[in-house]
This record gives C-alpha cells, structure tokens and sequence, in this order.
C-alpha cells in the first residue's frame, strides 16, 4: 500500500503502564498535492469541540454526524502540521474516518472493519508500543515522560521501519536530535498484518507529574555523550 493510503482504522493503545501511546493511520488529501502547515494549540477535549477548533484553525469546513463523534475524546493537538495529518491525530481511538478531504471540507464517516482485521491491527499496535518504548527509554535523554511527541512510522515487511517522521518538536533541539537517532533505531521485529494501512501515527504523550514513566525493567538507558 503506499505511503498515503486513505485510513482505513484507527485505534487507541492503551499500554500496562503509564506511557501513553496513541495510534492513528494518517489521512491523504483528496487532491494528492502537498499542504502548507498550520500551527495548532487545541487542548484534549471531547472530539467534537476538538473538530470545531480544527475547522478554526484551518477554515477547513468538517461534516460529520455528531452521533459517531459523540463520548469520545481527542488528544492534545500542538505545533506545526498539515491539516490532514493533524485530524488523523485527532481521529485517533474513534470510529470516524474521512471519506472526502477537499480544499475546504471534509466530510467524516463512521466506519465498521472486519472484527478479524481490527484485531490484528490492535495486536501489532500492542508490536509497536513494546518497539517505540525499547527506542525510547534505551537513552536518558528521551525517556518518556517529560515531553511530547508524534512521529509517523512505516514498516517493512521484515518488521524494520524503513521511514520515519517526527512531527512536531519537543522545544529542545538536542532532545530533538537525540529522538531522531532513536526513531533512526526503532524495529518492531514482526511483519506487518497484510491489510495494515500505513503509515502507523505514535503519540507519546507525558505524564501528569513529568516524571520519567512508561520503560521496561531491565532496559537500561545510555548516558549522553556530554555527561
């Protein structure tokens, strides 16, 4: 499937401890051509209200039936994105998909995969999480906890993520440069489900106590080269 496949699923993983990982497939624009970014600021908060601000933000117009938006709720949507990829982010967990994305409307429908696929999808999710956590908590310096982050993977047939895009910042550049090299080294270890959708958006969001949360035991972090 290429790189800007349409989204197929969506989904929340909800880890065993306290990192969390929120994953979404990214959506494509229906005219194939790139977007200019936007700067959004849009605070967790039930999805509709999330979609008002995003349409104030954008002038991008969304039509949705408020019945498949209703009990759900976006997370926190900050930095500089194209439109399409920052309403995948807050697409995540719900049931809602887009259909059609215009220059200046998106229409959102509710979608109902095989149960067989959705399964799958949330036990390769499950692949990621345990991938992304290894990367993340194998250096002191990007620890998860402190700080937020959404990158978009894909992976290979091998389970080797062959392209990686971090997209937004963390406000430090050498916390930057060091995620980088550690999305550089990520590996899930098993292949893909066939029907997956790619690319894979991760949302490592921080704890409420901005302490260090979310590593494995037994996986020790590096100590940065300047310390």
């Amino acid at each position: 499937m290429p790189p800007d496949a349409p989204v197929v699923a969506s989904w929340i993983v909800r880890p065993r401890r306290a990192l969390a990982l929120v994953f979404a497939l990214s959506l494509a624009t229906g005219s194939g051509q790139a977007e200019e970014s936007v700067s959004f600021d849009i605070p967790s908060q039930p999805l509709a209200k999330a979609l008002h601000a995003f349409s104030a933000a954008t002038g991008i117009e969304v039509l949705v039936d408020a019945r498949p938006a209703a009990g759900h709720r976006a997370p926190d949507l900050k930095g500089s994105l194209p439109p399409h990829e920052a309403l995948s982010i807050l697409l995540a967990g719900s049931n809602l998909v887009a259909r059609d994305f215009g220059r200046d409307t998106v229409i959102l429908a509710a979608m109902s995969p095989a149960p067989t696929s959705l399964m799958e999808d949330q036990r390769y999710f499950a692949d990621v999480q345990r991938a992304v956590e290894h990367a993340l908590c194998a250096d002191e310096r990007t620890l998860p906890g402190r700080y937020r982050l959404a990158l978009k993977l894909w992976v290979g047939p091998s389970g080797e993520v062959t392209r990686a895009k971090r997209l937004d910042t963390t406000g430090d550049r050498a916390r930057d440069d060091a995620l980088d090299a550690a999305i550089s080294r990520i590996s899930v270890g098993t292949s893909p489900p066939p029907l997956l959708a790619q690319p894979i958006a991760v949302i490592v969001s921080p704890s409420y106590t901005g302490t260090i949360t979310g590593c494995p035991a037994g996986v020790l972090p590096r100590r940065a080269a300047n310390r």
